[in-house]
């Protein structure tokens, strides 16, 4: 990656694009200030998630992950959050959605972000060809104080609850639906403050949970 003479601007080297809608901004580092997390896709290496910052200097790389390894490989990142099992500030993705569908979560050190812990259970947070993007959320939705990252099964028939457990992750638990989902997660907040989760389903039905 390379930047333009224009410093609010990056330009990427042949070969690569940014993936992804909407990249995500938090403070990954702690200084208060966000940076802004983004995907980007090699046709040689697949996709890398890339951080980069904001000085006087302009637009710099903080931080990037090992790549996928293979051309034509997604990472769909899902959320910035305190996933980790002490509260740490977590990335949390999933790996080819289309393909083994591995919940993977990385953890800044330094100038790298580190993979911290994976679970290679068939989630797919994306259908092939769908404008569905947003078909993952990370909360703590069950008010035990531990953040969850909720993701559709590989038949898109339940929702799994995932957490962050040690040094590993572990499915606690499972939205079993009757019908597969046919569009994004919503979330908002409820009264109490609480979360409320919805989504809905092709046979027509609005799922409510909180």
């Amino acid at each position: 990656i390379v930047p333009e003479a224009d410093d609010s601007r990056f330009s990427l080297a042949v070969g690569e694009v940014f993936e992804g809608l909407f990249p995500m901004a938090a403070d990954l580092n702690g200084d208060g200030v966000d940076e802004i997390i983004t995907t980007v896709s090699n046709s040689d290496a697949g996709a890398r998630l890339v951080v980069f910052g904001h000085d006087e200097d302009g637009l710099n790389i903080v931080a990037e992950s090992d790549p996928v390894g293979t051309g034509f490989r997604w990472l769909h990142q899902i959320a910035v959050a305190p996933v980790g099992p002490n509260g740490e500030i977590e990335i949390a993705v999933v790996e080819t959605p289309h393909v083994g569908g591995i919940a993977k979560f990385y953890r800044l050190d330094g100038d790298r972000l580190e993979l911290v812990a994976s679970k290679a259970g068939g989630y797919m947070s994306h259908v092939n060809g769908s404008r569905n993007l947003d078909q993952a959320v990370a909360g703590d939705f069950d008010g035990d104080g531990a953040v969850e990252l909720i993701v559709p099964s590989r038949d898109q028939k339940s929702l799994i609850a995932l957490r962050r457990i040690g040094d590993s992750v572990e499915e606690v638990w499972e939205l079993e639906l009757d019908s597969r989902i046919s569009t994004n997660l919503a979330v908002v907040e409820t009264n109490d403050g609480g979360l409320a989760l919805g989504v809905g389903t092709e046979d027509g039905i609005l799922h409510i949970w909180q």
